[in-house]
């Protein structure tokens, strides 16, 4: 997939920003509940079971980011190693209408059905 200079540095900068804005809500959901705040599961819905259901949810968004960021960190990778547009799995090229929507995507189609 020959791509020229400039389509290049666009895909650069919005992969840099993706990374940016990912690590900005991995980095603030690390941040740990104040102090008293009750977490725990009782009998009764309260502030505590709130706040402790909302950690359990934010787990899982955490994890969806990481993984996100890992292929955005991935993606920038392959950028610098001139193999962006190419899928890690089988080597084929990743459809341009994938990359405009996901520019991150280090899958083709078929591969990242597959991956699930």
């Amino acid at each position: 997939m020959a791509m020229d200079e400039a389509e290049l540095a666009a895909i650069e900068h919005a992969l840099r920003r993706r990374a940016e804005a990912l690590e900005v809500r991995i980095t603030g959901m690390a941040t740990p509940p104040e102090r008293g705040s009750g977490i725990g599961f009782g009998k009764r819905v309260g502030d505590g079971t709130t706040e402790a259901v909302k950690r359990l949810t934010e787990f899982g968004v955490g994890s969806s980011l990481e993984s996100s960021q890992a292929r955005v960190l991935r993606a920038l990778e392959k950028l610098h190693g001139g193999t962006y547009g190419t899928c890690d799995d089988c080597g084929r090229p990743i459809a341009p209408a994938r990359l405009s929507v996901s520019p991150e995507s280090v899958l083709c189609i078929d591969c990242a059905r597959g991956a699930r």
